[in-house]
């Protein structure tokens, strides 16, 4: 298993035959539950839910679903490369088919924040047509499509932006603590 530094432990599940989203799903699920140990129903709801709320399809032919588990110690993802794209939206707008997943199953445990900052910047990298390609034409090679990962994770690496806790300010007027400050200065000297 690769050492990620913005993505966490992922799990590869291709070449994978299925003919629906809801097939993709179970089968990211059931991965992801023989590894967790996590009931598979609990993360398929999760995804489901997510999904519920709008598609996560974010480039063509990809989609990164993801939803926050409340059993998971740790997160983890689950990468499926399809050997046929699959419908993913629903009946009632535009085709969309899929052929590339990679889903998140998120541990409460991390912060919101970090998390949604490596999902925004995931749907980026991913929407490059040239490195997406590149794990379909080697959705075969396990080793070859976790140094994709590993190169997708540096990607991530070099323009994340880590996240500062907001500083704290204090409630003190700031000429009061100038005054106060400059007083201090000065009684110190005597």
């Amino acid at each position: 298993m690769a050492q990620f530094k913005i993505l966490p432990n992922t799990y590869i599940l291709s070449p994978l035959i299925c003919f629906s989203r809801k097939r993709l799903f179970e089968e990211m699920s059931d991965l992801a539950a023989a590894i967790t140990g996590v009931e598979a129903r609990v993360l398929l709801t999760a995804l489901n839910e997510r999904e519920a709320m709008g598609s996560t399809a974010c480039a063509k032919g990809i989609c990164i679903p993801h939803g926050v588990i409340p059993e998971l110690k740790q997160s983890v993802a689950v990468l499926a490369l399809l050997q046929a794209e699959i419908p993913f939206n629903s009946v009632d707008s535009d085709y969309q088919g899929v052929d590339f997943a990679l889903a998140f199953f998120l541990s409460p445990k991390d912060k919101y924040e970090e998390r949604a900052q490596m999902l925004r910047l995931v749907s980026r990298e991913l929407n490059n047509p040239d490195l997406a390609n590149s794990f379909r034409r080697v959705w075969q090679d396990t080793n070859k499509l976790m140094m994709l990962m590993l190169k997708l994770d540096n990607l991530l690496f070099a323009n994340y932006k880590p996240i500062t806790p907001p500083k704290e300010t204090s409630s003190t007027n700031p000429i009061v603590q100038f005054i106060t400050e400059a007083i201090g200065g000065v009684m110190d000297d005597n």
